[in-house]
C-alpha cells in the first residue's frame, strides 16, 4: 500500500551572522532570522526566513558604474525561500525568492537551478539569476541577468570532463572553463584545461598539467 503524502519533517530554525571590526569592535555587519522548513514524504522541500540586517558602510558602495550606496548605517529586511524537488530523481530542480527592502531601497532577486542525470555518464546543470534593486530617492537602480551551465561527463573512471559557461549581463561578459583529466592508473594524472574570458577585452588561457607519483618503497 502506498503512503499518503504529506510532510513528515519540519521544524524551526534560526539565522544569525555578527561582523565586528578589529580596529574599534563597532558592528560592521548583521543579520538574524526565524525561519520555517517543511519537507514532504515524497522529498520536495519549502523554506523561508524573513530576516533583518543591520550594515554599516564605511565608505560608499558601489554595485555598477551608475549605482552606489553612500556610506551610513542601514537597517532593512528581506524574506527569503526556496523550494526544491526531491534530489534523487534523474530530474530535480531548485527556485528561490529573496524581496524586501535593501539598504535605503528595495530589492527582488529571483533564481532557478535545474539539474539533470541524463545517464550515468552525462549530467547538465543550469543556473538562472535576476537581481533588480531600486533606490527611488536617489533615482538609480541595478539589473543584472547571470546564467550558467554546468556539464559533466565521466566514461568511465579514468576519463574525466567538464564544461562550465557563466554570462553576466550587467558587465556583459562571458567566462568560459574547459577540463578534461585521464587517470589512466593510480599515480599519473593528465588535465587539459582552457579558460576564456570575453568583456571589454578577450583573455584565454590554456594549461596542460601531468602528474607522476613516484613510489620510494
Amino acid at each position: 500500500m502506498k503512503e499518503k503524502p504529506g510532510a513528515f519533517f519540519h521544524r524551526i530554525y534560526s539565522e544569525a551572522l555578527l561582523i565586528l571590526s578589529n580596529t574599534n569592535n563597532i558592528t560592521e555587519s548583521a543579520y538574524i532570522g526565524l525561519g520555517y522548513e517543511l519537507e514532504t514524504k515524497s522529498g520536495y522541500k519549502v523554506k523561508a526566513i524573513p530576516k533583518i540586517y543591520h550594515e554599516n558602510l564605511f565608505e560608499n558602495f558601489s554595485l555598477s558604474e551608475d549605482t552606489e550606496i553612500p556610506l551610513g548605517k542601514y537597517t532593512f529586511f528581506n524574506l527569503n525561500t526556496e523550494f526544491s524537488t526531491p534530489s534523487g530523481n534523474s530530474f530535480s530542480s531548485q527556485a528561490g525568492l529573496i524581496v524586501g527592502s535593501f539598504y535605503d531601497g528595495w530589492e527582488v532577486s529571483i533564481s532557478a537551478n535545474p539539474r539533470w542525470s541524463v545517464s550515468s555518464t552525462l549530467e547538465l546543470e543550469g543556473n538562472y539569476e535576476f537581481n533588480h534593486v531600486s533606490f527611488p530617492s536617489r533615482n538609480q537602480q541595478f539589473k543584472s541577468h547571470i546564467t550558467r551551465l554546468h556539464i559533466i561527463y565521466m566514461l568511465n573512471t579514468k576519463f574525466f570532463a567538464m564544461a562550465f559557461i557563466q554570462y553576466n549581463s550587467a558587465i556583459d561578459s562571458v567566462i568560459a572553463n574547459f577540463r578534461i583529466r585521464y587517470n589512466p592508473r593510480e599515480g599519473v594524472d593528465l588535465y587539459l584545461v582552457y579558460n576564456e574570458a570575453v568583456n571589454s577585452d578577450r583573455n584565454r588561457a590554456i594549461m596542460l598539467k601531468y602528474t607522476y607519483t613516484f613510489n620510494m618503497n
